[in-house]
């Protein structure tokens, strides 16, 4: 009965933490706008830099990843709290994983939001960083490599994210952690669809090295 409260609170928790977005918050209360109704519509970092430029990119960033790394924290914490003895540890990573979905799920489909959100790749490397420092290491890599390689932003942020899960399968987590990271990995993916299909027919915006740092990204990646 404990574990199914603490799973319960973790969830809810996680989803009302990640309903928390930055970039719809930064952009109503510094600029009196709404970042969807710009730009490429997605409630996004990259959106909202092309969108309002540096200032104010600092409050997204902050707001993103502190309710992915509070999310996860208070999630491993809850479940720990349930565990039995000696299995603190195993019980840990489920919360945070469980934690890690929802908080996604809830940057992706927020209530506060009109379930209209961005794409989950900031909240969801911070949530990560908590699970497992050395999965989100590699993804950054991954995502640095693959668009300084390429200069698709979009495509170093899908391979990077699919690179979460078989890291955690490496480093020896459970099936049910592999699972929930599986299905946040699936969810950020297809919520990247528009640009794999630009990808594909080679439509997809590249970086641009200038310094006009407005141009570097693509238009709806994060």
């Amino acid at each position: 009965m404990l574990i199914t409260l603490m799973l319960a609170l973790t969830a809810i928790i996680g989803y009302l933490m990640g309903s928390v977005n930055g970039s719809i918050i930064i952009s109503r209360f510094l600029y009196g706008g709404d970042i969807r109704s710009s730009g490429s519509g997605n409630a996004g970092l990259t959106n909202f830099y092309r969108t309002y430029g540096l200032t104010g990119a600092a409050g997204v960033i902050a707001i993103d990843v502190l309710k992915g790394v509070l999310g996860a924290f208070i999630g491993g914490l809850l479940l720990s709290l349930a565990a039995p003895d000696g299995f603190e540890a195993e019980f840990t990573s489920v919360g945070q994983m469980t934690a890690t979905f929802c908080v996604i799920l809830g940057h992706v489909f927020p209530i506060f939001y009109g379930f209209r959100g961005g794409k989950g790749i900031l909240c969801g490397v911070s949530c990560v960083m908590v699970v497992d420092y050395r999965a989100a290491l590699i993804a950054l890599f991954i995502f640095a490599v693959i668009v300084v390689a390429t200069h698709y932003v979009s495509l170093g942020s899908i391979l990077s994210t699919i690179s979460v899960p078989i890291t955690l399968l490496a480093n020896g987590f459970s099936g049910l952690c592999l699972t929930l990271a599986c299905l946040s990995v699936a969810m950020i993916v297809i919520k990247h669809a528009g640009n794999i299909s630009r990808l594909i027919h080679h439509k997809e915006p590249k970086i641009v090295f200038k310094k006009d740092l407005s141009h570097k990204l693509d238009n709806d990646s994060f």
